[in-house]
Formats: C-alpha cells, sequence, structure tokens
C-alpha cells in the first residue's frame, strides 16, 4: 500500500533518481557512491558552463532540419559490412541517423547521432570519452551532423563530453529528457523520449517524435554479438583503461556467434510491438535492412530495389 502510494505521488523521474541512487549505494558500495554522485555534479556544472560554446536547437529547429520522409537509423551490427555501395548510395538520398558506435564508420554522411552513454557501470570515463569524441571529431561523415544527446542530470556521459569541451566547438546539439518506464514510443519531446531496453529505443522514439514517415533499421543484427568495425571472431570488451577492445567474451559472457544481449532481455518483442504501435496510432511504417535481423521475424524487410 505504501510503495503504491509513493507511485502516485513521487514523480517518476524522482522515484528514477532515488531508484538510481539506493540501486548504486546497494551494489557498489559507499565509495563508489560518493565518486558517481562527484562525477554527476562536476559533469552537470560543467555542462552548464559550456552550452554557449555548442548551437543548442529547439524542436522546432531539429524538426525542420529533416529532408525526407525516409530516415535509416544505424545500429553497429557487422551486417554493415555486407551493404553494396549501391545501397549506400541509396540510403544517401534520405535521412541519416546513427546511435553509440556508429562514429566508426566511412561509408556514409550522417545527418543526426543520438549519444546516450559511455561504458556502461564504468566510473573511468575520461578516456573512452576522448577517444570517443576524437573519433566523432575527425570523421567528415560527422562534420555536420546534428548530435542528439540525453539531456538531464543523470545523463553524465553526455554532459561530460560537453562540459569537458570534447565535442568540436558550434556543433549543432539537441538534448532530450528521457520517459522512464515501460511503454510505447511517446509521440512528442515533451512527454520525454523511451528508453527502455536500449539506445535503439531512444532512437526509435526520437525519430517518431521528428515526423518521419518511414524508419527503416540498418546494422541491428541481434542474432549476435559482433560489431562491424572489429574482427569478425571478436566481441567488444573493456580493459583497464575503460576503453573499448576487441574480446572473444563481452563483459556480459557472451561469444560473438552468441545473441545480443538486447535480444536475450526481449527487444525484438519490444520492436514488434512499437511498429505495430507505430503504424495504427501514427501512420509510420518501421522495417530492417537486414534481412536475417532477428527483427525480420516482427517487420517487414526495406527493399532497396523496390524502393529506388
Amino acid at each position: 500500500m505504501i510503495r503504491e502510494a509513493a507511485r502516485t505521488l513521487v514523480p517518476s523521474n524522482a522515484r528514477h533518481a532515488l531508484h538510481s541512487e539506493m540501486s548504486m549505494l546497494r551494489t557498489r558500495g559507499v565509495r563508489d557512491f560518493a565518486r558517481w554522485n562527484a562525477l554527476l555534479i562536476d559533469a552537470a556544472a560543467r555542462e552548464r558552463l559550456a552550452r554557449g560554446r555548442y548551437r543548442v536547437l529547439s524542436e522546432e529547429q531539429l524538426i525542420a532540419s529533416r529532408r525526407s520522409d525516409t530516415v535509416f537509423i544505424y545500429g553497429s551490427g557487422a551486417s554493415l559490412n555486407d551493404i553494396t555501395p549501391a545501397e549506400w548510395t541509396h540510403m544517401a538520398q534520405h535521412d541519416t541517423f546513427g546511435f553509440t558506435a556508429f562514429i566508426y564508420q566511412k561509408w556514409i554522411r550522417v545527418g543526426y547521432h543520438l549519444i546516450r552513454g559511455g561504458i556502461e557501470g564504468s566510473l573511468v570515463w575520461r578516456a573512452y570519452a576522448e577517444e570517443f569524441c576524437g573519433s566523432l571529431n575527425q570523421n567528415k561523415n560527422f562534420d555536420d551532423t546534428i548530435l542528439i544527446l540525453q539531456g538531464e542530470y543523470f545523463a553524465m556521459f553526455a554532459n561530460q563530453i560537453l562540459g569537458y569541451k570534447l565535442v568540436r566547438p558550434d556543433t549543432r546539439i539537441f538534448r532530450y529528457q528521457t520517459a522512464r518506464g515501460d511503454g510505447p514510443p511517446t509521440r512528442s519531446f515533451a512527454e520525454g523520449i523511451r528508453h527502455t531496453l536500449g539506445t535503439l529505443c531512444d532512437s526509435v522514439n526520437v525519430a517518431a517524435c521528428m515526423g518521419w514517415k518511414h524508419i527503416v533499421l540498418a546494422g541491428v543484427d541481434l542474432y549476435d554479438s559482433r560489431y562491424y568495425w572489429l574482427p569478425p571472431d571478436k566481441t567488444i570488451g573493456v580493459d583497464a583503461r575503460g576503453l573499448m577492445v576487441p574480446k572473444d567474451i563481452n563483459v556480459r559472457g557472451q561469444r560473438p556467434d552468441q545473441a545480443h544481449n538486447t535480444a536475450r532481455n526481449g527487444m525484438v518483442v519490444l520492436m514488434g510491438e512499437w511498429r505495430a504501435y507505430l503504424e495504427r496510432e501514427q501512420g509510420i511504417a518501421l522495417s530492417v535492412l537486414n534481412p536475417r535481423s532477428l527483427l525480420a521475424e516482427v517487420m517487414p524487410i526495406y527493399r532497396v530495389d523496390a524502393n529506388a
């Protein structure tokens, strides 16, 4: 009864904040709890002071930047290596939207890139942040990219890379709030953006809020834990410096040939539900480029030759 009353009286973001604080204290201990909070405060304060370094877009400016009714959203699956030059040329005629580690690619200019977190669970952040932003800043395919970043107090990584001035000055950025809890994709940025099972959810929800009528997922394979920039027999690990490195087993104990963590957590079912919801409620089509992707079980396959 008390728990249900608290859910009613306390806003969801406040409940999330309390849950995050208690979870860190319980699982990591007093020392890491103190370090984590110090990092949060430092990042938030620095981001506030550095905000004038970037061109912060309004929702209206972000939506007005669209140039097509179709957007291609890029994950980091190894199937990206199988996309043909003709297919890349076709996709370049539409809007392009990367998230997380798509920054390492050399195939296509990117209109939008979503950044949420760094190395999951790590308090050793600086080396990875510098490597990540160095790759982003030096990649010519991201010269005019709009960065879409989580934009709240708990957005530690986003606040760090902006606050420590690791992102190229004058970059166009848009910050979004998170819609806490399970549910369908939200209909507006004012409602927040649903995170749920991973950053793929953020990306699809942002695309829906921006008004694209056809969302195509590329490099979202889920049947394995391989990544496009790594050797085919490796997956992602983390070294003592906090940097991503090729490993035989990832941090969750999975081999490269084993299903991706988000697939194990229910991403395929969730994306099937989101596809049906977006089509029914907003007239938005959600499809997948890779016919072998596990998502092909729950949504149509996008055929480049049929859409040329």
